[in-house]
């Protein structure tokens, strides 16, 4: 299940996913969280119990690389259940226009593995293509 947070830059994106991540932690879900993020600027925002990881400070910067380390992750780790990526077109440098066959692999990733992946989109409704509006609540 993949899940889209969206909004244009500044609407408080960032915090509603940092608090939907904390909020798994007190909730009893069952499962391993992570964050990624391409800055450790909210890495004191998020409880301990989530595992953080910073995409620049890996080297991470297109959607072959972040896809194969989020696999990687998940191989490492049967127990991830939920995958929070804040901002991953920014991460991938790629226009949301360009991100159908991201969206689609992490769809077949999450069918695999069933782990939920709650991703932000800096976009007004209006803006967000068909593909990427299909995960909006």
């Amino acid at each position: 299940m993949i899940k889209i947070i969206y909004g244009s830059k500044g609407s408080g994106k960032t915090k509603l996913i940092i608090d939907k991540a904390n909020e798994n932690i007190e909730s009893e879900c069952v499962g391993d969280v992570v964050f990624i993020a391409d800055t450790s600027r909210y890495i004191h925002e998020l409880k301990y119990h989530i595992r953080f990881t910073n995409t620049k400070e890996a080297s991470i910067n297109s959607e072959d690389g972040l896809l194969g380390f989020i696999c990687g992750m998940m191989e490492a780790n049967y127990d991830i259940r939920f995958i929070y990526i804040d901002g991953a077109a920014r991460m991938i440098g790629k226009k949301l226009s360009e991100m159908e066959s991201f969206y689609s692999r992490l769809e077949k990733l999450s069918a695999k593995t069933d782990c939920q992946f709650t991703l932000t989109v800096s976009a007004d409704l209006e803006d967000i293509p068909d593909f990427i509006k299909q995960y909006i609540d």
